[in-house]
């Protein structure tokens, strides 16, 4: 009986060892950083990296995380750096970008910023790319800006009409199967329990940007609105790349229904995580690119 209960503690102390050793290599793999550069945005020091050469292409990642989570260890920097200069921003209140917490600083701000990036650069004209909130933060950008790019991309985002007082929908969630459900979408999104993966993506963002600036930087959504006159009116090659099992599709499809110049892809069985995983994206995301980020 000795032998087996020590045997038992030692598959137990094995398997615990082994999945603290995982987790350490995650926590390694999530907060190690590339170091780069920063320059003064209107009194915020904003940190990016520069890789490759070739025409400019700016990426600005989505909340609670940072450049080098969502575009370097995807992949996508080294796709895009032997054809462009790739130039990765860390956003207001994230990875090496200072975090203050007055909401207005936040809003127009950071889509100014990615302006403010290009002219510390000189750069006078490039293609940016957004994912998930930063999708929001470059459509407001060509919004505002629209003779400072030759295309956009906005991944695993879409549009919010500011005339509706609904919130945002659950990203984690994935979206009703019939559109006479989409409204249901937008009354239950932050009324239901969130899902295991959600809790443990919200626990690892809060390791990654602190309460305050959050909470600064939520408040201040509205002031990335769009208006539809806007969308209707746009002149930048756009697309919109998002999952059809992400929470934010029925805001991607509002996109696709009043966006001039967008292209619209729908990526099969993929959700708001794991579209930036996919080979089809990263393939879709660069062949854009090509088409219209030359010139």
């Amino acid at each position: 009986m000795k032998k087996k209960k020590k045997k038992i503690l030692l598959v137990c102390g094995g398997a615990a060892a082994a999945v603290l050793l995982l987790f350490s290599s995650f926590v390694a793999w999530a907060f190690h950083r590339t170091e780069g550069e920063t320059f003064d945005s209107n009194g915020c020091q904003i940190h990016y990296t520069v890789d490759g050469e070739g025409p400019a292409v700016v990426l600005v990642h989505g909340l609670a995380i940072h450049s080098d989570l969502n575009w370097r260890r995807t992949g996508i920097t080294g796709m895009l750096d032997d054809e462009f200069q790739v130039i990765a921003m860390d956003l207001r209140g994230h990875g090496l970008t200072d975090k203050p917490t007055d909401p207005s600083q936040y809003g127009q701000e950071m889509a100014e910023d990615i302006v403010r990036l290009m002219d510390h650069l000189g750069i006078e004209k490039a293609s940016v790319a957004g994912y998930s909130l930063g999708g929001f933060i470059v459509l407001k950008a060509i919004a505002t800006h629209p003779d400072r790019f030759c295309c956009a991309a906005l991944c695993a985002a879409g549009w919010k009409d500011p005339e509706d007082p609904s919130d945002l929908p659950n990203p984690y969630k994935p979206p009703p199967q019939r559109p006479s459900e989409v409204s249901m979408l937008f009354a239950a999104a932050n009324g239901k329990e969130k899902s295991l993966f959600h809790r443990i993506r919200n626990r690892a963002g809060d390791e990654l940007i602190p309460e305050g600036p959050k909470k600064a930087l939520k408040s201040s959504y509205k002031e990335l609105a769009v208006t539809r006159e806007q969308l209707e009116n746009n002149t930048v090659p756009a697309v919109c790349f998002i999952g059809d099992k992400d929470g934010l599709r029925p805001l991607g499809e509002a996109l696709r229904e009043h966006m001039a110049r967008l292209e619209y892809v729908s990526l099969k069985d993929k959700d708001h995580f794991t579209t930036c995983l996919s080979s089809e994206f990263r393939k879709g995301l660069r062949d854009f690119l090509r088409r219209h980020g030359r010139g």
